[in-house]
Formats: structure tokens, C-alpha cells, sequence
């Protein structure tokens, strides 16, 4: 695939896996239309893109679990580059939290960024991705394949895109849209990542040291070669693969595992 002059609209992408992509295909020859609810942050990003000498690059800050923002992200995207190849829905947040405390703003929030969020960019750059024969393309979790006690509703969020990215899948075949959709491992924390507590108040992202994490670069580069091949699923890191089998083929040893795991961390406090 050539990238030259293909355009590519990220979700999330001032931080973290957003930005490692944009990186990547700026490198690539692609133009990139980068997106965030924190404009400051988006700004600062844009800027340092620039100041590496990047041409082919636009910001549009919105808020993607607002449906006006999300048309008005993507008609930015057509009215700046006069096309759209590609759309990374990879905006996304977590919470941390038993069911029985979190607070329901903290499930409509999750659900709205990590799910609609997803849906509202979809729904509106279809027609344009349509046109190009393009790709729209799902940033998942191994959290899809099993809920994990402390955060279920990040898992529900995760497993939504899966089920969507499959219906999409048979309905876009007749238009030539690529849908593909990435089930990411534990990745490598940006230092600005932030999280929902129980009463929905947003918190450093808890350290995550226990794990083996996946460079963020490594993340990326896989992301673009999957739509490069138009693939349409795959699970990342051999953690993730093995939660999936074992989900799959042994799904008692699977929730033992989930169980042990969620009161040892329960004890530790």
C-alpha cells in the first residue's frame, strides 16, 4: 500500500497509540488529521508534529461521544484534504471500579467515548470511505474476549466494537470498505493517560508494572500493517492470544484465573 497523499483520520490521537500512529504514517507519506477533546494537549501535538517539519497534518478538536462533533470533525477532514481514506477510531477511556460502585455517570461516559464515540465517526465518514474504498478500522482490547472483574465496563465498552465490527464487516462488503478491528495487549502507559475512579473523577492511569507492556511503536506498526493488508481481525501480543484461546477452549481455567487474580489484587488493597 502506498501511503503518499492517502488521508487518515485518528480519534484520541494527542497522546499514547494515536499519536505513534500519526507519527508513523506522517514518516509514511500519509496526511493526518489528528483529534482530541483537550485542545491545549492537541495543539501542543500539531505543534511538535510541525516543528519536525510534517506538512500533510491537521488538528480538529472535538469530543467524539458528541455526534455534532463528529460530523464536524469529518467534514473538517474532507474540507481540508478533499478526502478520506482512513479512519482510526482509537479514542478511548478506561475506569476502574466494581459494578456495584461504580457510578452510572462513569458507565455512560465510558460507553459513550469508547463505543458511540466509535459509532458517531463511523456513521459519518462512511460516505466518504465508500467513495475512496477505504478502510475504517476498530482499536480494541483483549478485555473483549472475557470482563474483567475492576472493570467491566471498559470490557462491555471493548466487546461492543467487536460485535459492530463484524456486522459492519457483511454490510460494507458491497461498498468495498475494509472494516478491521486490533484486540491490543497491555501497551506501554503515555505518562498523560488518565482514568475514571469509581465516582467518575479522572485519575493518573494506575501503574501497570506487573505486566510485561508492549512499546507503543510496536503497537502502531502492527495497527498500519494490518489495514495495509487489509486484515480484518487480529489479537496482539502472546498474553492477548492466550486469553483468547483459553476464553475459547477453557473458559472455567480462564474465570478461575480472573477470579485468583481479582482478590489477590483485592487483598493488596
Amino acid at each position: 500500500m502506498d501511503w503518499k497523499n492517502k488521508v487518515v483520520l485518528i480519534t484520541g490521537s494527542s497522546i499514547g497509540i494515536g499519536r505513534e500512529l500519526a507519527a508513523q504514517l506522517l514518516d509514511k507519506g500519509a496526511c493526518v488529521v489528528l483529534n482530541a477533546r483537550n485542545a491545549s494537549r492537541l495543539s501542543q501535538t500539531l505543534q511538535a508534529f510541525q516543528e519536525q517539519g510534517y506538512q500533510g497534518i491537521a488538528a480538529v478538536p472535538g469530543d467524539v461521544s458528541n455526534p455534532a462533533d463528529c460530523a464536524r470533525l469529518v467534514e473538517a477532514a474532507q474540507q481540508h484534504f478533499g478526502r478520506l481514506d482512513v479512519v482510526v477510531n482509537n479514542a478511548g477511556i478506561s475506569a476502574e471500579g466494581d459494578v456495584g460502585e461504580l457510578s452510572p455517570e462513569v458507565f455512560r461516559k465510558v460507553t459513550e467515548v469508547n463505543y458511540l464515540g466509535s459509532v458517531y465517526v463511523t456513521q459519518q465518514s462512511l460516505p466518504h470511505l465508500r467513495e475512496s474504498r477505504g478502510t475504517v478500522f476498530f482499536v480494541s482490547s483483549i478485555a473483549a474476549f472475557r470482563g474483567i472483574p475492576g472493570h467491566a465496563v471498559y470490557s462491555a465498552s471493548k466487546v461492543a466494537l467487536k460485535t459492530l465490527s463484524e456486522a459492519l464487516r457483511v454490510e460494507e462488503e458491497q461498498h468495498g470498505v475494509h472494516v478491521g478491528i486490533a484486540f491490543v495487549g497491555f501497551t506501554e502507559n503515555d505518562p498523560q493517560k488518565a482514568i475514571y475512579d469509581k465516582d467518575g473523577v479522572l485519575i493518573p492511569q494506575p501503574s501497570r508494572d506487573f505486566v510485561k507492556q508492549e512499546p507503543v511503536g510496536v503497537v502502531a506498526a502492527r495497527i498500519i500493517r494490518m489495514i495495509e493488508r487489509r486484515e480484518a481481525r487480529r489479537i496482539f501480543t502472546l498474553l492477548g492470544k492466550l486469553n483468547g484461546f483459553a476464553n475459547r477452549f477453557m473458559p472455567v481455567v480462564a474465570g478461575r484465573i480472573l477470579r485468583r487474580s481479582y482478590h489477590q489484587r483485592k487483598e493488596m488493597g
